[in-house]
């Protein structure tokens, strides 16, 4: 691990990004005043503003007058009562046994924070991992690439309304906003406000956190007496794209849908189809489609490959995104017995995929 004027680079930035929360935490042991309505008081919001000036115009607006102007602070103070953190007393804010332990090492209190993010269940703990994975993977995002990327997953999960519409633009951002405001104020995401179009990212704690985060496993081992198909992928949308891919027999045709993500770099948040005529769009009789929400004269895909009986030779299409349209035409190539190894797996890629969100790079 590297070293910077004698401390790890890990606990550089958690102390960085922890700033703001030991900042209350160490006014806590003393105690906070609060309004009559619970809200932190105004002299400990104008500091708040003078220490992260980002996140108020004083030029515009003159000093802040209450909690609610700062909402980076406000998403703070409510997620630090939540972690029991910090408690009221009163019309007084304190810190607790657990937080006071905490201000002495900055890497077990980030690591509080993050799992308080994304533990648990319920809507803000989903769209976290799913926040989490696209910043990390795709580097600085617009809020409306944002809300593309996680709008379909979220509503494949069921999420939507208090009226039951489903979630997604200027609705599906408002819903994300007090989440990505907490994340900001416990040091992990950053968010440019001023900048046009407003955009989110990962500061260097949330980008190391993210990576140490386990993965969502969809591998299965092999074991004696298994077998694989071996597929040729061609990607259609670009020249000289192609990939070969290895599936057990045992495994369903989902796994040959995550092996073809992992090779071409697409995060799995559309639909898809495959039809077993190899053409595109070809029989209905033939077409096997997301598990998730598949037509009602649509098979689903979840279905073992020994049980679809394919050919070596044989040509399968696939479509993922509907929208953008991504082709790719596959061929059955081989069978071949297997002892060990997780599958599906990507034995060979050739070319240079195209990035899934051109736009994002704008």
């Amino acid at each position: 691990m590297l070293e910077v004027g004698g401390m790890s680079e890990e606990r550089v930035d958690s102390d960085e990004a922890t700033a703001v929360v030991r900042w209350l935490l160490e006014a806590g042991v003393d105690g906070v005043g609060l309004t009559k309505t619970h809200a932190l008081g105004r002299a400990t919001v104008r500091e708040a503003a003078e220490r992260w000036p980002h996140w108020w115009s004083h030029e515009l607006f003159g000093p802040p007058q209450r909690e609610a102007d700062l909402p980076v602070l406000e998403a703070t103070h409510t997620g630090l009562r939540r972690l029991r953190l910090m408690r009221r007393q009163r019309e007084t804010l304190r810190t607790t046994a657990r937080g006071r332990a905490l201000l002495a090492d900055a890497d077990a209190l980030l690591d509080v924070l993050h799992d308080g993010l994304g533990g648990g269940e319920g809507f803000e703990a989903e769209a976290w991992v799913l926040i989490e994975e696209a910043l990390h993977t795709y580097g600085p995002v617009p809020g409306d690439a944002l809300v593309a990327l996680l709008g379909a997953m979220l509503r494949i999960g069921g999420w939507s309304n208090g009226d039951a519409a489903a979630l997604a633009g200027a609705s599906l951002l408002g819903a994300l906003r007090p989440l990505l405001w907490r994340a900001e104020g416990y040091g992990l995401v950053r968010q440019s406000p001023r900048a046009q179009p407003l955009t989110f990212e990962l500061t260097a704690a949330g980008h190391r956190l993210a990576a140490g985060a386990p993965p969502e496993v969809r591998a299965t081992a092999a074991a004696p007496g298994d077998a694989a198909l071996i597929f040729d992928a061609v990607l259609l949308n670009a020249r000289g794209v192609r990939a070969r891919l290895a599936v057990l027999e045992r495994q369903p045709l989902t796994a040959l849908h995550d092996a073809i993500q992992q090779a071409f770099g697409w995060w799995d948040d559309h639909l898809y189809s495959f039809w077993l005529d190899g053409r595109f769009f070809g029989s209905r009789e033939l077409e096997l489609t997301t598990p998730d929400m598949p037509d009602a004269d649509v098979a689903t895909a979840d279905v073992p490959l020994a049980e679809l009986g394919l050919d070596v030779g044989q040509r399968i299409a696939y479509v993922f995104d509907f929208g953008d349209d991504w082709r790719v035409r596959l061929t059955v190539r081989e069978r071949i017995d297997v002892e060990a190894g997780d599958h599906p797996r990507v034995l060979e890629l050739r070319g240079t995929p195209p990035p899934q969100y051109a736009a994002i790079d704008d």
